[in-house]
């Protein structure tokens, strides 16, 4: 990067999750370069009162907070966000994620490559097990055939990559995409209130010309809830998304 400055916006949603958001910010301290200019945006859903929206303004200060007027899902909030980020490299960051490495290579990465779209690292969780970050885009074939492989192996069969690699879609827990990109697709489909805006958002992407990589040599922290695996509620939103996502793009 030399003595550029790289403008960074990092957007972050809130839901009733002000201490993840602290602990994910203090990551994000430590691992960026001093030679950039970053902000923290926060945007939250948790609709608080005015006086406690003024409470947090005041106790954080190094964040800039969009309260929300309602809890209208990830992807409105995310918007929401990226809406007042001022950054040249916008980062959609879950509350949960702790970077683990620093920034450099994945943002000198991206920009000594051009067409990349969107770039995402390599995920661990707690236990430094790699997860299955990126992946086909759904098909109702790779659906069934995905869950029927899980249920039978009892296990997750991961593909361990040792070098950046272009693929169909990362998951939204970590997402850094150039502003012209952004751009092109005008942020998140807000239709969806949660899950597949991620898939939604990299297969727009890609119509428009642009790659999705995976960079393995940047780590974060992060160990997702797979809620819609345990719970019925979550389970129909999930799928509620993914015949959106269908109705939208095809089946192939």
């Amino acid at each position: 990067i030399g003595y550029h400055i790289v403008k960074i916006s990092f957007v972050i949603v809130e839901y009733h999750s002000i201490e993840d958001i602290i602990a994910c910010y203090s990551s994000i301290v430590c691992r960026v370069l001093a030679e950039w200019q970053c902000e923290v945006i926060v945007s939250s859903n948790s609709t608080y009162s005015l006086e406690r929206q003024r409470e947090i303004s005041s106790q954080y200060k190094d964040l800039k907070w969009v309260f929300n007027e309602k809890n209208g899902g990830f992807a409105y909030a995310m918007n929401q966000g990226l809406a007042v980020a001022a950054g040249e490299i916008l980062v959609i960051m879950n509350p949960d994620v702790r970077l683990k490495k620093e920034l450099g290579s994945m943002v000198n990465y991206l920009k000594s490559h051009s067409g990349i779209g969107i770039i995402a690292p390599m995920i661990r969780n707690e236990k430094g097990e790699i997860q299955d970050s990126y992946r086909y885009f759904i098909t109702p074939k790779g659906f069934v055939v995905r869950h029927l492989s899980r249920i039978l192996s009892h296990q997750k069969i991961i593909q361990v990559e040792e070098y950046p690699k272009v693929v169909d879609w990362v998951i939204g827990a970590f997402m850094m995409m150039p502003r012209y990109s952004y751009e092109a697709v005008k942020g998140l489909d807000e239709h969806y209130f949660l899950y597949c805006e991620d898939m939604d958002l990299c297969k727009r992407i890609f119509l428009q010309g642009y790659s999705v990589v995976y960079f393995p040599e940047t780590e974060i922290e992060y160990e997702g809830t797979r809620s819609a695996r345990r719970s019925w509620k979550y389970a129909y939103i999930f799928l509620k998304s993914l015949f959106r996502y269908w109705r939208k793009f095809g089946l192939r």
